[in-house]
């Protein structure tokens, strides 16, 4: 069963294009231009298996949408991979398990950490 990704990203093309890439890839993808619509999207679905976040967006960043997501998950929350063009901050938000990728990056390596994020070591 291919694994389901919730996909955030407020420029549109760039997330028309992970949601293509990462489709190619086997993956199921729902997308969401916003914090808002990511909640939005999560209320009436099953969680999805991971979640695939740009940090630079309005009305919430990446790191705030992911405070508000958890804050209705809890730990339900799958692991988030953050996306930015900004080195990685020296703190992500606590309680949620993460990885941060600096943009550019190839879709090979996202695809990777992805998968690495789906099979935790036991």
């Amino acid at each position: 069963m291919p694994l389901r990704l919730l996909v955030v990203d407020d420029e549109v093309q760039i997330l028309e294009l992970l949601a293509l890439t990462l489709e190619l890839q086997g993956f199921t993808v729902t997308p969401a231009r916003s914090g808002p619509e990511a909640l939005a999207a999560l209320e009436d679905r099953p969680l999805p298996d991971l979640i695939v976040m740009d940090v630079l967006m309005a009305p919430w960043d990446g790191f705030e949408t992911v405070r508000r997501l958890h804050a209705c998950f809890g730990e339900r929350l799958p692991p988030v991979v953050f996306l930015s063009g900004l080195n990685r901050p020296p703190t992500l938000p606590a309680g949620v398990t993460c990885e941060y990728l600096v943009k550019p990056f190839r879709p090979s390596e996202l695809v990777a950490c992805l998968r690495r994020l789906a099979r935790p070591e036991s």
